[in-house]
């Protein structure tokens, strides 16, 4: 809250001004009653009385000035700091509308790297994503100061978690600035590679949610100290809603492939059983055939296609089998996902407390 400015009223400063102009009147007849004796007196008091009141105005004015600047300051801060906080508000905003318009990771990272190199300024942009065996990690890149070569980008480089600094990022959860790759160079892979392509410097910052770690975010400059500690707290924000968007991106995709799994498992079910069903008629047509003659080569023709349909039925159990088992694992990791199977999995959890 802003407080009243330590000045006087302004009936403080008339009254300033009346008292001076009173003590001048009383100065001026004092020399004209006493004659020609005092006058070099009161002439100096005059001037004394006159410069003791500008002084004093001054100091008032300048009181007052230097408070108007700082208020001006004030406000002049508080307006940029309110315009940092709607840029990175756009940002984020935009951050969302691309995620949530493209399914394709890579993609959506590529038209989104020049808006994130906003918030820090970098030379290139990374994403490394964790793959599905959760040992390795998949790498792209994206271009802020120039011209992207491919419209379509593509998985670059593959690195495993262990002896790499987006391993130890992922591994720790906790982000990672260092000004001088050269010191991470002779024992991390990745710090290798940056360090030989021309890169000083690199801010990793982990993708985490719904308490996964995702991969990280990686930007690198090829100038020496070019982050700050402040940096990380900047980008917190868009780590977390480009984490939250690939998570979402990646729980579409493996929904995805349980409602075909799901489409196929019973298409295969339904198609298996058909088959079986005729598989069975042939063996009691055979069956049937094999009580009623006597003749041992249809007896062993009959043989022969008894056990070649046996084995069909025995192929189409299995096949049904792997059907089931792997629907119920694409099952398991949608659950495990939090993803709904179902519309009775949209429930409100203040419903269920």
């Amino acid at each position: 809250m802003t407080r009243t400015p330590p000045l006087p009223p302004q009936w403080k400063i008339w009254g300033l001004v009346a008292g001076a102009a009173v003590l001048q009147f009383i100065v001026w007849g004092s020399i004209r009653w006493t004659g020609m004796a005092y006058h070099a007196i009161g002439v100096w008091a005059q001037v004394v009385l006159v410069w003791a009141v500008i002084l004093i105005l001054a100091g008032i004015a300048s009181n007052r000035i230097g408070w108007l600047t700082r208020m001006i300051t004030r406000h002049e801060t508080a307006h940029l700091v309110t315009l940092d906080l709607v840029g990175q508000l756009e940002i984020q905003n935009v951050l969302l509308k691309t995620l949530a318009r493209s399914n394709d990771i890579g993609l959506a990272f590529q038209s989104l790297a020049r808006q994130i190199a906003k918030v820090v300024a970098c030379d290139r942009l990374g994403l490394a994503l964790v793959k599905e065996n959760g040992q390795e990690l998949q790498t792209f890149t994206a271009r802020v100061t120039e011209e992207e070569r491919r419209n379509r980008p593509r998985p670059e480089l593959e690195f495993t978690i262990d002896r790499t600094i987006i391993g130890g990022v992922v591994s720790s959860r906790k982000p990672l600035l260092s000004n001088d790759l050269s010191r991470l160079a002779p024992d991390f892979l990745d710090a290798n590679v940056l360090y030989g392509a021309g890169f000083r410097s690199a801010l990793i910052m982990p993708l985490i949610a719904k308490n996964r770690a995702l991969g990280t975010l990686n930007l690198v400059s090829r100038a020496p100290d070019a982050f700050v500690s402040d940096q990380i707290e900047a980008m917190n924000p868009i780590a977390e809603i480009l984490a939250v968007g690939i998570l979402a991106q990646q729980l579409q995709v493996a929904l995805g492939k349980y409602r075909t799994m799901e489409t196929m498992a019973e298409l295969t079910l339904s198609i298996s059983n058909e088959i079986n069903g005729a598989v069975q008629a042939i063996v009691g047509q055979c069956d049937l055939l094999e009580h009623s003659t006597s003749d041992p080569t249809l007896l062993r023709d009959l043989a022969v296609v008894i056990r070649q349909a046996q084995r069909i039925s025995d192929l189409l159990e299995k096949m049904r089998h792997t059907t089931q088992e792997r629907l119920r694992e694409v099952a398991a990791t949608v659950s495990d996902a939090g993803v709904p199977s179902s519309p009775n999995g949209f429930v409100d959890d203040s419903q269920m407390m």
